[in-house]
């Protein structure tokens, strides 16, 4: 199993451990990840979710072994059950928090930005590569990027797919603290624990109506981007960046 959990003290740390490959997010990890989340939803004696990857690495992003695979019609139904997911995040009624270390990228970040807070150890990195492949930023990143960093900077970091440090992505607004490396972990924990002794129905109005950017970017992305996954660019994004080169894009 490539999602293990371990409670600290009614703190749930859910751990993406696929680490020779980074801790990628697959179909099936997304799947448990919805039904960790549900569970501990449900559970009386959690208070609250951490999120993280393991061996030095949040999440290298979605197996872009696997995409280009389906019809746009499959390609749309995968979509609507990661838009399930994210959904489920953005209005989580417990506190969820990313801790990352090492590398959040792709489809690692959408889900990072999808926590109510993001902790960072000092040699993270951040990046929104989908452009490199042919593709739009997707698990509702159009939305809850520029929520938190503002619409010209999301610009720039999702149409450059450049890499932000800790620091950068600290005075950015992308993460709301950064720790010595090896102590994100234990930052976000005590993080999460103390958002648990707050109001919660106040959070929960306050994620709800936040989320609506979210929603939005979901609709968009099921429209958009099964398109895009069948399209030539995307093709050649994937062969390159398997093949370690750059790709040469042509529009189609």
């Amino acid at each position: 199993m490539a999602l293990d959990r371990d409670n600290r003290d009614g703190v749930v740390v859910l751990t993406l451990n696929e680490p020779q490959r980074r801790n990628p997010l697959t179909q099936a990890i997304k799947g448990q990840l919805f039904e960790a989340l549900v569970s501990a939803q449900t559970d009386n004696s959690v208070r609250a979710v951490v999120l993280t990857g393991a061996e030095g690495n949040f999440c290298a992003g979605g197996d872009l072994a696997t995409l280009g695979t389906d019809t746009v019609a499959g390609a749309r139904e995968r979509l609507t059950r990661n838009g399930d997911l994210i959904r489920r995040m953005v209005r989580y009624p417990k506190p969820l928090y990313a801790a990352v270390e090492g590398w959040a990228a792709g489809a690692g970040l959408s889900v990072a930005l999808s926590c109510d807070g993001i902790v960072a150890a000092e040699g993270a990195r951040f990046l929104a590569s989908f452009i490199r492949v042919g593709l739009i930023p997707d698990l509702g990143m159009l939305g809850s990027l520029p929520a938190r960093v503002g619409p010209a900077l999301a610009r720039r970091i999702m149409l450059s797919a450049e890499p932000l440090d800790s620091a950068t992505a600290h005075s950015a607004g992308l993460v709301d603290d950064v720790t010595p490396n090896g102590a994100a972990l234990d930052r976000a924990v005590e993080l999460a624990r103390a958002a648990a002794g707050r109001a919660p129905l106040p959070q929960a109005h306050i994620k709800d109506f936040l989320a609506r950017a979210v929603d939005e970017a979901l609709g968009y992305e099921a429209l958009i981007q099964p398109l895009l996954l069948a399209s030539q660019d995307a093709t050649e994004g994937r062969a390159a960046f398997f093949d370690k080169r750059e790709p040469q894009f042509k529009g189609m």
